[in-house]
């Protein structure tokens, strides 16, 4: 079981994105590599964590976590998407809808997100490798 966020999560949600039938029509026509800050918490999560993905041939390649927020503004990616911990617990828990997430502010998005609208007919994707994706979390007793 794997602790979300770390380097082990991330490249466990990469194999299994990878893995699924669905994903080449999914991924059919995207453009554009992924960063993404989970914004440290007190109490839940003490430093920020910072990811940076790209996708080659359909394929997401494995993924470079970064030390520093600031480290993803020279590789400049074509999206963006920073939130405290907490909310990214809750949409990985399935108690936050990432629309609604995105509409109050609780998730902050750059980039193209008429490529991303597009593919929220895939999210029984997503759910699917959320499901296979075992996750501890820092701010719960083990």
């Amino acid at each position: 079981m794997a602790t979300f966020p770390s380097k082990e999560w991330c490249e466990e949600a990469v194999r299994l994105v990878n893995a699924d039938p669905e994903r080449p029509l999914a991924a059919r026509g995207w453009k554009g590599d992924v960063g993404v800050i989970v914004d440290a918490e007190p109490g839940r999560l003490a430093r920020p964590f910072v990811v940076h993905v790209v996708t080659h041939d359909c394929l997401i390649e494995p993924p470079r976590v970064l030390e520093d927020p600031d480290d993803l503004d020279e590789l400049d990616p074509a999206y963006l998407a920073r939130a405290p911990y907490s909310v990214w617990k809750q949409l990985l828990q399935g108690s936050l809808d990432p629309v609604e997430a995105v509409l109050r502010r609780r998730i902050a998005v750059k980039g193209d997100l008429q490529q991303l609208i597009e593919r929220l007919r895939f999210k029984g994707l997503a759910d699917r490798v959320l499901a296979g994706l075992r996750t501890d979390y820092p701010d719960e007793g083990t």
